[in-house]
Formats: C-alpha cells, sequence, structure tokens
C-alpha cells in the first residue's frame, strides 16, 4: 500500500488521547539492514545457550531471535573491520576477523538412545555440540556463532552452524596433518563416544570380501529455491564412482574418519539472509514426518546474543524516506496496525468500524530491507553503523575507544504517531 503524506497526517490528527499517550510510547526497532552498498549445568554450551524453544521446533518467536542474531552477524561481516586479517598460530593460516562460514555436523552411525529408549538429543548437545563449539573458539577463533538442531529423515540428530570464520576443510593428499582439521575435530568427539568404532565396524562387515556396490545407497540433497523462499529435499543415488572413492578414503583412514562435516563460505552467495535463515529456522515444526528435538534446539554465543537490534524513536526524517520509497517504488510498503484485537491492514482498520473506536497500539510498516536502504536518512545510516561498529569492537578488539555517539541529534524526537520498522 502507498502511504501518502496527507493520509499520514490526516491519521495523526483524528487519533483519540489513548492512541497518542500509546503512540508516544513507542520506539521505532529496525533490525540489522544491509550494508550500503551490498546488494538470520548441563546445556550446549552454557555459554552459548539462547533461552531456545524446548517445544521440539522452532517456534514462531524463537525464528525472529534467531532471525535478528542472523541479521547482526550479517551486517558485522560486511563492515570495512571484518575483512582485516590475523594469523590463527594453531591452524597456521591467516583469518579474515569475521566472514560467514555455515557449517552441518552430522553423526556416521545411529544416535544413541536414552534408557526410554529414545533418540538421546541431551547427550548429543552436551557431550557432542558442546565440546565442538569449545574447540571451534578454542582452536579455530570463532568468535560468534549460532547453532540449530534438527532431525534427518532416519531421525538422527544434526547440526547447523553458522559461524564467522572460514575454515580450510579441505584434504590434503600431501600433508595428512593438515588435512579435514575440522573433520578430524568432529569425529575425534565422536569416538569418544563409540560413533566412529561402531561405523568402522559396519563398513568393515559390509566390505569384507572387497569393495561393495550398493545400488540402493541414496543420499538426500536440500537445495535453497530463491523464487519460493522454500528449501527443495531430493534423494539421489550415490554412483559408483564415488562409492568406489568413499571405500578407497576409508581404507586408506581404517574407517577412522567418515564425512560427518560440511562447510560452505558464504561470502559469494546471492541472498545471504534468505539463504541462512531459511535454512537454519526451517525446523517449524510443520513437517510431521520428522521427530521432534528434547530439549534446547538452537542457541548463540554469549558475546552475539549481547548485540540488541539497533532501534531508534521514529522521526519526521525515517517517516520521510519511507515515504519517498514507498513513492518510487509502489507498493513496497505494507502498513498495518496493532489493536487490542489484533493486527490488521490500515486500510481494513480504516474501512471498518473500528476507526476512531479501537485503539491503535503501534503502526507496523513492512518493506524491503534493501530498499529501505537506499532511502535512509545519512544521520541514521551513520547512527546505525556506529552502533554495529561498537558491537563489532566490543566483540573483536575489546579495549578500542568507541565510535562516536549513535544516539540521534537533539530535537529529532518522534511525533505522536507510533511505528516500528519491520524489514520484510
Amino acid at each position: 500500500m502507498v502511504v501518502s503524506p496527507a493520509g499520514m497526517a490526516k491519521r495523526g490528527n483524528d487519533r483519540t488521547d489513548a492512541q497518542k499517550a500509546a503512540a508516544s510510547r513507542n520506539l521505532l526497532h529496525q533490525p540489522a539492514p544491509v550494508a550500503p552498498g551490498a546488494d538470520g549445568d548441563d546445556e550446549p554450551a552454557a555459554s552459548s545457550a539462547a533461552r531456545p524453544s524446548r517445544n521440539g521446533f522452532m517456534c514462531k518467536a524463537a525464528r525472529a531471535k534467531a532471525k535478528t542474531l542472523i541479521d547482526t552477524m550479517i551486517f558485522l561481516s560486511e563492515l570495512p573491520e571484518a575483512k582485516r586479517q590475523t594469523l590463527n598460530e594453531v591452524l597456521g593460516y591467516k583469518q579474515q576477523a569475521c566472514y560467514l562460514t555455515f557449517v552441518t555436523l552430522t553423526l556416521p552411525f545411529a544416535q544413541l538412545r536414552n534408557a526410554a529408549g529414545e533418540h538421546d538429543d541431551e547427550h548429543a548437545k552436551r557431550k557432542l555440540l558442546r565440546p565442538m563449539i569449545e574447540r571451534l573458539k578454542h582452536r579455530f577463533g570463532v568468535q560468534a556463532f549460532i547453532w540449530v538442531s534438527e532431525p534427518q529423515e532416519q531421525g538422527n540428530i544434526h547440526f547447523h552452524l553458522l559461524i564467522d570464520k572460514y575454515i580450510n576443510n579441505t584434504k590434503n593428499s600431501e600433508k595428512e596433518s593438515e588435512s579435514q582439521l575440522l573433520t578430524k575435530a568432529w569425529n575425534s568427539i565422536l569416538g569418544k563416544h563409540g560413533y566412529i568404532s561402531a561405523y568402522a565396524a559396519a563398513q568393515r562387515a559390509r566390505h569384507a570380501n572387497g569393495f561393495a556396490y550398493d545400488s540402493n545407497q541414496h543420499q538426500l540433497v536440500e537445495s535453497f529455491d530463491e523464487a519460493t523462499g522454500r528449501y527443495i529435499t531430493t534423494t539421489q543415488e550415490v554412483s559408483y564412482v564415488d562409492q568406489v572413492e568413499a571405500y578407497a578414503y576409508g581404507e586408506a583412514t581404517n574407517w577412522q574418519n567418515p564425512n560427518t562435516v560440511d562447510i560452505h563460505r558464504l561470502q559469494s552467495q546471492n541472498n545471504i539472509k534468505g539463504y541462512i535463515c531459511k535454512y537454519m529456522t526451517k525446523n517449524d515444526g510443520t513437517d510431521t514426518s520428522r521427530r521432534k528435538i528434547s530439549g534446547n534446539v538452537w542457541g548463540s554465543a554469549d558475546l552475539l546474543r549481547e548485540v540488541k537490534a539497533y532501534k531508534e524513536e521514529f522521526s519526521d526524517e525515517i517517516r520521510g524516506s519511507l515515504l519517498n520509497m514507498s513513492a518510487a517504488v509502489p507498493n513496497s510498503l505494507r502498513v498495518s496496525v496493532v489493536t487490542p484485537h489484533g493486527t490488521i491492514s490500515l486500510q481494513e482498520y480504516e474501512d471498518s468500524d473500528m476507526a476512531g473506536q479501537v485503539p491503535v497500539l503501534a503502526t507496523l510498516y513492512t518493506y524491503p530491507q534493501k530498499l529501505f536502504w537506499r532511502f535512509a536518512p545519512a544521520g541514521f545510516k551513520q547512527r546505525f553503523t556506529n552502533y554495529y561498529r561498537d558491537a563489532f569492537r566490543r566483540i573483536y578488539t575489546p579495549g578500542q575507544p568507541a565510535s562516536a555517539s549513535v544516539r540521534p541529534p537533539a530535537g529529532e524526537r518522534a511525533p505522536a504517531l507510533v511505528a516500528a520498522l519491520c524489514p520484510a
């Protein structure tokens, strides 16, 4: 819906005292947009528990929290400071301060069961994920991260992690000591709990008389469809050549290093936010064919969770930017009102008997995130950037002086119009 200046002024003048009082209490809430010029006791890591969902999947509120943290990581990674490199003496190569990388950790054998005969998710998070997070932090240089747990089709738990460091996990035929370091770290943890020995025994039994081709061996492949914003899961046959290569590698490593880690660098991805958010929050409970996860479903680093979404009061300057955006790109701005009875579109509210009778608690402006950044006031952009630069400093370079004040200049207070900006 296109909002005209006259229309907004009229609504402001027609408000009841209750509406004006509600309006004065509300603030602009603007989660991190894309950077200018750019085209989500025993709990796993006590230092990484994020008061997450415990209902077996990611509820709407949990997905919203996770997306806010993903937004924060994306914006931090696009700051100029994020490109600075420092030597990781343990790994022997330089790493960027903040380079988004997506990691998936899987189990090579059937998941352990608890006394009730159910998948022991608490054990997996406490004894497997937690030690891995500690290794990521202390050996691989990771400082900011988000993790999400999800059941695979066969029931095994697996973990998706968004981390702030790129880690070279490729095979190195010349230097085995430098080959697949991340996979080896995860497998060493799995080995302490019987997963590697069980996997090795199963593979040796299968290939007791030499290589045994399995024509029924398949793998699930998930891909993100940007057109629909959904993940598509397909089943693909594991080819004869791939099985031969896996057999040769298994024999060479005595079946001690199964392929349990998948890693992707994300800096070159199109629609990074959409890719990460859709993937990491897709366990929303709608797939009833998969079991629920026991206990915490997701979590994040304490340092990351301490970075709150940037907020400032809704000003005439920002309202003007929204109107300019709406005029330049029709239908880019959707306006809704929050009432004690629920949220409806502004048009529905004005066309109904509620107008003037039911108080408006908030006005929501929903818009494409990147598009708003093109029209946002320069002062807002600077304050926003300074806010996240200070957050970057607290995480990556503590002790450095803070940026200039991020507060809006005096006199830029919000008019008697409640609004919250909600990037689409």
